[in-house]
């Protein structure tokens, strides 16, 4: 069975490199959901590595609900979370993310600031998106706090893994083409 993992993080900027609020993550198969991961990052010491925070998301952060907002203050070291990420999702055989050009990108960079390197390869990185842009893809309510890492994470996974069983399905309904 495919290890599956789809992550989201919380951030202070748009690009790699900057401070990284929190992560949340979820493994996810065939209509389940399993194994969770969550932990809040300490500002400061994203900043102390070198990580910086963008004005316009800042700002964008003060017209989110209170409980989302709850992840700006507080949280842990940067590199303590990022070895017990790491830890936690060595082994997955595939990362998903909406999208990974922007939350594997920035757990990377944020991997590189604190010398914790992130334990994927890119081509097992997979892109949420674009798959909950099928046809096939529910529409689901999110449970939970919009903006929470790992609330987000796990409405993303409970939409991934319904269109993948869905994908599958009309896989195995298909006729095989004549050669």
């Amino acid at each position: 069975m495919t290890d599956r993992v789809m992550v989201d993080i919380e951030t202070l900027g748009l690009e790699p490199g900057c401070v990284v609020l929190s992560i949340g993550a979820v493994r996810f198969g065939a209509g389940e959901l399993g194994d969770q991961f969550y932990r809040s990052i300490n500002r400061e010491s994203c900043e102390a590595a070198g990580l910086t925070v963008d004005g316009g998301t800042l700002e964008w952060w003060q017209d989110q609900s209170e409980e989302a907002r709850e992840v700006l203050t507080g949280g842990d070291d940067l590199e303590d979370v990022l070895r017990e990420f790491v830890m936690w999702i060595d082994g997955a055989d595939e990362v998903w993310a909406n999208s990974p050009s922007f939350d594997c990108e920035v757990l990377v960079a944020a991997g590189k600031a604190v010398g914790v390197p992130m334990t994927w390869e890119y081509y097992e990185e997979r892109d949420f998106r674009t798959l909950s842009d099928l046809p096939l893809a529910p529409q689901v309510d999110q449970d939970g706090v919009e903006h929470n890492a790992l609330d987000d994470a796990k409405h993303q996974a409970h939409v991934a893994a319904a269109t993948l069983k869905r994908v599958d399905e009309a896989a195995a309904q298909e006729v095989p083409d004549a050669e």
